[in-house]
């Protein structure tokens, strides 16, 4: 068998276990394939798919750019799939770099020149990083929007992920921002101009849509679940509109199943947008409510559309949305400030309570008090596109002034900001990094007892904790916490009040957010986790007034 007939013997055996996703097995293959054909397109398209699919991305680099090397006629793919290496991995530089070859030899299709434009970190390395690449994109999106012809896209085939959801994070005002890129959007898809004015006929019952791609196994399902069970089914008819992308799950099949012992209807919508959108409107809603715009791509181009007569969002995810066709914005007076209702383009509505019915959480094994009360252990439990460069400043400070300190993060699933924030914090603080801990993702009673274990939960600055910090009073572990004006940073600062809590760690400065830390991680702190808790159990948990409160607020909606 000469080597061309062996390449492609070994070609075929890839592709089957590649089908079979058995990718390890495919990406023995497709190397012995290369070995007797090393310009093969096919098996270095394949074998950097198989390699991306393991996670092995400086092996699909290196392939990828050894692809784009041979200067082919087909390598359009290799240029796209080291695109997706390079936004999964933050390398800005290294992307915008591809991108411009890429455009420049005619690589790139109008998608990908958008998604290139779109384009926007979720980690950074520094202060003056977020402040140049935050002002190349503001212009990028000016720019944009001032061409009169620009690329545009077919609604029910290629979706861009909005980058609405990564500005979040970096401690600038989005208000102007997401007013442009809902401009953006619609000139890149024209059939969002085409809105169909929504029948102003009277329901019997208030109906009221629900809409998430995250209500299975994941925090949206967790603060927002109660709404949807405890809202009176005598005054609401309520629907539940799942994405197809939802992820199986526990809560998934819970929310399923609830449908007889709650009263609502589950309605899972089709992949295609025109669809999912005939769908909603032909419920006749006078409410549909969005808790989580920006966090899926599949269902974000739908909120610039009117689907319903009423259009509310919250704080799933807590940023204004910038959008004319949401009316509304559910908050609470335990977190707003007065004048806040400039920083938001929808009207703002005023929950007496923190805007969710949260049921109290479930572990099955208990920490004991000699676990409850260990000192000098201090844990961020957040996503880690919450670290702030400004943040490193605090875990430096606490790790000088308090020699016992041991501060803990959560890894990411795929572990690549989890090494990119060490690194930040290597340079930061290198003579303490050996008191600075990853551990693994943590299943949800662990999770909860993690917090448990905790003297003391550090709240990131920008921000900060919600469905977290509401699991950590299971133990009454205290959160230190430090808002600003906006919303994300402040549910912890409103759970306080809600729980009556006297002298709660709130502070204003970075120099009283390290003191205050490191005094309540010094002490045996038991007395003060069973007052958190017992607060938490009486406030926090389980509040029927807020169900009330918010029927209120619905009706009050509807004229």
């Amino acid at each position: 068998m000469d080597k061309l007939e062996q390449a492609k013997k070994n070609f075929e055996e890839g592709i089957k276990f590649f089908q079979k996703k058995d990718f390890k097995q495919a990406q023995i293959y497709f190397e012995k394939t290369l070995e007797d054909a090393p310009n093969s397109s096919p098996a270095l398209e394949n074998l950097s798919k198989s390699y991306l699919e393991t996670e092995d991305y400086n092996k699909a680099e290196k392939k990828l750019k050894y692809f784009i090397s041979l200067n082919k006629e087909d390598d359009q793919i290799a240029y796209k799939l080291l695109y997706e290496i390079y936004s999964k991995l933050n390398k800005y530089d290294e992307l915008k770099n591809l991108t411009k070859t890429a455009i420049s030899k005619n690589k790139f299709d109008n998608e990908f020149q958008l998604k290139s434009i779109l384009f926007y970190p979720n980690f950074f390395n520094s202060l003056d990083e977020i402040n140049i690449l935050r002002k190349k994109f503001d212009s990028e999106i000016d720019k944009l929007l001032s061409e009169d012809n620009i690329p545009t896209l077919d609604l029910s085939k290629k979706l861009l992920k909005p980058p609405n959801f990564e500005l979040s994070y970096d401690g600038y005002d989005n208000l102007e921002i997401n007013k442009k890129l809902t401009l953006l959007y619609k000139k890149i898809y024209p059939d969002l101009n085409n809105n169909i004015e929504i029948p102003k006929l009277k329901n019997e019952k208030i109906k009221i849509g629900f809409i998430s791609e995250f209500f299975s196994d994941h925090t949206i399902m967790k603060l927002f679940k109660g709404i949807i069970y405890k809202l009176n089914k005598n005054l609401f008819e309520v629907y539940v509109f799942h994405s197809d992308k939802t992820l199986p799950g526990v809560k998934f099949d819970e929310i399923k199943e609830s449908i007889v012992l709650y009263n609502y209807k589950n309605i899972f919508l089709p992949k295609n947008f025109n669809d999912k959108a005939k769908i909603i409107r032909e419920k006749s809603l006078d409410i549909l409510f969005y808790p989580d715009i920006h966090m899926s791509t599949n269902l974000y181009y739908l909120t610039l559309l009117r689907l319903a007569k009423i259009q509310i969002t919250s704080w799933g995810h807590p940023e204004t949305t910038g959008n004319e066709n949401m009316d509304y914005f559910l908050s609470s007076k335990l977190i707003e400030l007065e004048g806040h209702e400039k920083k938001y383009s929808e009207k703002t509505l005023l929950s007496k309570y923190l805007p969710m019915y949260f049921y109290k959480p479930k572990v099955s094994l208990n920490l004991d008090k000699e676990t409850l009360t260990k000192k000098n252990i201090y844990s961020c439990p957040q996503t880690l596109i919450k670290m702030h460069p400004k943040f490193d400043i605090v875990i430096k400070k606490i790790l000088e002034k308090d020699k016992k300190a041991k501060i803990i993060f959560i890894k990411d699933g795929k572990e690549i900001l989890s090494k990119l924030f060490y690194n930040r914090l290597k340079k930061t603080a290198p003579e303490h990094i050996e008191r600075i801990f990853f551990i693994n993702r943590l299943k949800p009673d662990e999770f909860i007892n993690h917090c448990g274990m905790a003297s003391i939960l550090l709240d990131p600055y920008w921000f900060g904790a919600g469905n977290s910090f509401h699991e950590s009073m299971y133990y009454g572990t205290p959160t230190i916490t430090m808002p600003t004006d906006y919303l994300k940073s402040r549910i912890v600062t409103g759970a306080y009040k809600q729980m009556k809590i006297e002298n709660a760690p709130i502070v204003n400065n970075l120099d009283d957010y390290v003191e205050k830390s490191i005094d309540i991680a010094n002490k045996e702190n038991f007395d003060l986790k069973m007052y958190y808790k017992e607060q938490a159990n009486k406030f926090l948990f389980e509040n029927e007034k807020f169900i009330e409160d918010i029927e209120f607020i619905f009706k009050s909606v509807i004229k």
